[in-house]
């Protein structure tokens, strides 16, 4: 449990204090019965109780989990939280982490983002003594101990880093430097605060609870459907599609193709 006390602190703001999985894996330990079948029973009620839609229902399952674990598994319970709310905290973390990003992106005055930046200044940095030799007004040969292709107009480059990234790496970076054209108009529009900004431009609103009922009616609890497995043995192969040919390794020849052993007619090599 000193795990799941762990999590409170590192999120105080988070009402979802432990984790089912955690608290499960903890409960098998406090567990005395030693019938494999009642200890999965006791697990199955226990996550019963975790997923039980009404609190009426909780107290129904969480009674009858005590009175068949025994005294053993007191101080587990005694430990955990009766209720949590994951869905809404999380929906307030990103409600404030929206908020903030939005005030960091309307106080930037650049026009491509910090993290940009700074690849920028290390490009800067890292190619100031290498030599660049022009081809034509759009293609340029940065050498190095080997020699790199750029191709500004096309955006790319012969190391691939420019086409992986949709930003000009520091090759493209150099020989954009030696053409004099506007490095800014060479950026994608992901590296652009404009977009940063449209990115968190939309709010998550609060939602109050004040006027949601305390008690659930079954009634409108929508249930999955009911399903049962369908007769037979199910079906270890996929479907073929639509005018596939399969293709199987002849055991006799050893070669791939629509025949078997039983019909292979490859000439065999006989050794003497």
């Amino acid at each position: 449990m000193k795990d799941l006390k762990a999590l409170a602190e590192v999120f105080p703001f988070s009402s979802h204090s432990f984790s089912l999985m955690d608290s499960k894996t903890n409960l098998k330990t406090y567990l005395s019965v030693k019938s494999r079948e009642s200890k999965e029973y006791l697990l199955t009620l226990f996550s019963r109780c975790a997923y039980a839609p009404t609190i009426e229902l909780f107290n129904e399952l969480f009674e009858e989990f005590k009175g068949r674990c025994g005294r053993s598994v007191e101080k587990f319970l005694e430990d955990l939280p009766n209720e949590f709310s994951l869905v809404d905290a999380i929906r307030v973390k990103l409600m404030e982490q929206l908020s903030r990003r939005r005030e960091v992106g309307n106080k930037w005055n650049r026009i491509v983002c910090l993290f940009a930046e700074k690849k920028l200044e290390e490009a800067f940095n890292d190619t100031k003594v290498w030599i660049v030799k022009k081809c034509s007004d759009d293609i340029y040969e940065i050498q190095l101990d080997h020699s790199i292709m750029v191709d500004i107009r096309k955006r790319c480059c012969s190391c691939r880093l420019w086409e992986i990234d949709s930003f000009p790496c520091k090759h493209g970076f150099c020989a954009i430097k030696k053409s004099e054209k506007d490095l800014n108009c060479f950026f994608d529009d992901y590296y652009r605060v404009s977009s940063y900004c449209d990115s968190y431009s939309h709010s998550i609103y609060p939602v109050p609870s004040m006027w949601k009922p305390n008690i659930v009616v079954n009634d409108d609890i929508v249930l999955p459907p009911l399903c049962k497995r369908p007769a037979g043995h199910p079906r270890m192969e996929r479907i073929p599609s639509k005018g596939e040919i399969k293709r199987i390794r002849c055991s006799r020849c050893g070669k791939m193709g629509t025949h078997n052993r039983k019909i292979c007619k490859e000439a065999l090599l006989q050794l003497y």
